[in-house]
């Protein structure tokens, strides 16, 4: 026992694991302020789309949505009210055909077991768990191949390690495995081990063990096509690389026919799902047409190079650098059996990115498309870190490093952009609660002059029709036999995420009611601040956070027209920070600055602190 404990203890994976799952934590960590608040994000549409069905799920019969993706809240109230592309089963729930049940059915699953809430909270932590998952998943294919190829069991762990940074600390991984939950996310668990039991079979020595890889992979292939697009491209690229191999022609044929056939399986269970609940024409016609709408004839190239570049950073110029230096200094080919077997991992591994190309403009518009590129990227990464020599090794480590600096830096950049839909998230629901003070929302039929998605349909907790206009209010109520007609107005700030500004109540005894969201209604206005207003307790010391580098301002117009991202904040003690993101939470407004954390005792209170333009910018200040 003490031997097989030495033995452990020394083994590199002892060092390996543990760093990985450090590695992981401090990712974690750097977005853990993002899980907990109300922040925005490049398709966070995709989340709250994610969250509306599970909460439909839990409110409606299976008969009713038969575990397809619903968009259909559980009131009969909210039935046959359209949404978007949809079809409609018999009892009125509008059921999404862009993607198929696994996607949703996996969040909905992880609620129910946890007993959890749906939230964005805790679908950024099931999104997270999966990252988690399958960066663990692709170390140890990477630690097999490496050590299968000849490397030191040190060398392989190493560069494993650095092989999987890429799908911890880039820009699209700290994003689409954090507070942004998608089909996607869940698919790249199953591609990752897919590879894996690849591997797997290619280096199986007995026929006991091949075939219980095989049919693993059998298995893999159709969950695969059945959560996914990709897993069609997927399975159908393996088929070819199958049934072309020469070495094992036998065996790989037999493999092949086995993934065809659970690929067809896939197809058909899918088709035969959606067509006995919406229909066998309805399903096929809303399946051709989101392939169309998406496919490359809608898209542009460059703009999805342009998306690579958003989604990696500088990883990718660190893959390109490696590449090159690769094909300069070693030119000989090899016909090593180890080495065809990574070989054909990287090729296999490369296949999904054949369905970036032919859903273009999926891939342009939703980066959570682009997850699957970390794969190859590791597998490039890592070889060449076993490979080089120790000097160069310590240049691709410190471009390794650096490239995740940038990915997080990047993160946050691109989350800035979005840091207004924290207050206009405060404004929506203080819309929703004058609506409530005005009229009984569960028996109002609710209208919107622009499209409605899934934030939309959460924050009032109904279905809504899109696309109307305030006429045709009356209609729709006596139409629904409604207590009241609400009409929404507003516009789409972000994608799928709108800003609301004006609902018009039509009351059934011929009245109406008119609110008008503006920031003196909206926004809580504190002309003079007395110190008792900024917070002491295990967050905040006088208004200054103890965690992260900021503190909070009264939540009024005043302090959002100075305090603008990208501006210098000047501290008592002469220091200055730029401002990286302003985020209103009810009657705080919290400002984010680069850097490390504040000391309060240096800083003084954020009364005292002078908001001002960076220099050469026409510097302008204005002192609390």
């Amino acid at each position: 026992m003490m031997r097989y404990f030495k033995n452990t203890v020394r083994s590199p994976l002892f060092f390996g694991v543990p760093t990985l799952i450090l590695l992981l934590i401090f990712s974690l960590s750097l977005r853990d302020q993002d899980f907990k608040r109300v922040t925005g994000a490049q398709n966070l549409q995709a989340t709250y789309h994610v969250l509306l069905t599970v909460t439909a799920l839990n409110e409606s019969p299976a008969e009713n949505h038969w575990y397809l993706p619903t968009v259909s809240l559980g009131r009969e109230a909210d039935k046959y009210i359209p949404w978007g592309v949809t079809v409609t089963t018999r009892t009125g729930d509008y059921i999404y055909t862009s993607f198929t049940p696994p996607g949703f059915l996996a969040p909905y699953v992880w609620f129910k077991v946890f007993n959890l809430e749906p939230t964005v909270k805790n679908l950024a932590g099931f999104s997270f768990f999966l990252g988690g998952v399958s960066v663990f998943a692709l170390f140890f294919l990477l630690v097999s191949l490496l050590k299968f190829n000849g490397h030191d069991p040190w060398i392989s762990v190493g560069a494993a390690l650095v092989g999987s940074t890429i799908g911890v600390f880039s820009r699209e991984a700290m994003l689409s495995h954090g507070v942004i939950y998608w089909s996607q996310s869940l698919y790249q668990v199953i591609l990752v081990s897919s590879l894996f039991l690849i591997f797997k079979w290619l280096t199986s020595k007995t026929e006991k063990s091949r075939r219980l890889y095989s049919l693993a992979i059998f298995v893999a292939a159709f969950v695969g096509a059945l959560t996914e697009w990709s897993g069609y491209i997927f399975n159908g690229g393996l088929i070819f690389l199958l049934w072309l191999d020469r070495k094992d022609s036998v065996y790989s044929k037999a493999l092949a026919i086995k993934i065809f056939i659970a690929t067809a399986i896939a197809g058909i269970l899918t088709i035969l799902h959606y067509s006995l609940a919406v229909g066998f024409e309805p399903a096929i016609e809303a399946f051709l047409g989101r392939f169309l709408a998406r496919n490359t004839s809608t898209g542009s190239i460059i703009d999805l190079i342009q998306g690579y570049g958003l989604s990696y950073g500088l990883f990718i110029l660190t893959i390109f650098s490696i590449l090159i230096l690769s094909y300069f200094s070693n030119r000989q080919q090899t016909t090593d059996n180890r080495q065809q077997t990574a070989s054909f991992i990287l090729i296999a591994a490369c296949i999904p990115l054949l369905e970036n190309m032919i859903m273009l403009q999926h891939a342009t518009q939703f980066s959570f498309d682009r997850l699957k590129f970390i794969f190859p990227a590791a597998l490039i990464l890592a070889f060449s870190f076993a490979r080089f020599e120790t000097k160069v090794r310590a240049v691709l480590l410190v471009l390794i490093l650096i490239s995740s600096f940038h990915g997080y830096k990047s993160y946050k950049a691109d989350m800035s952009g979005y840091s207004s839909w924290g207050y206009i998230d405060t404004k929506n629901r203080q819309l929703v609660s004058r609506i409530s003070d005005k009229t009984a929302m569960e028996c109002a039929v609710l209208s919107s002059n622009i499209g409605v998605r899934g934030y939309a349909n959460l924050l009032f907790h109904r279905g809504i029709y899109e696309g109307k206009y305030s006429q045709d209010s009356p209609e729709l109520m006596a139409k629904r036999n409604a207590c009241a007609s609400i009409y929404l107005e507003g516009t789409s700030v972000f994608l799928g995420l709108p800003k609301y500004t004006k609902a018009t109540i039509f009351h059934n005894d011929g009245s109406t009611s008119v609110i008008i969201m503006n920031d003196e209604l909206v926004l809580q206005a504190i002309e003079s601040v007395d110190d008792s207003f900024f917070l002491t307790d295990e967050n905040w010391v006088r208004g200054v956070n103890r965690r992260w580098a900021g503190f909070l301002l009264p939540n009024n117009s005043k302090f959002l027209d100075e305090y603008k991202v990208g501006k210098l904040v000047k501290f008592a003690n002469g220091e200055s920070r730029e401002i990286t993101q302003v985020t209103p939470a009810g009657r705080y407004l919290n400002v984010y600055l680069n850097g490390e954390s504040l000391d309060p005792e240096v800083v003084g209170l954020p009364t005292k602190f002078i908001v001002m333009d960076k220099p050469g910018r026409n510097p302008k200040e204005s002192k609390k």
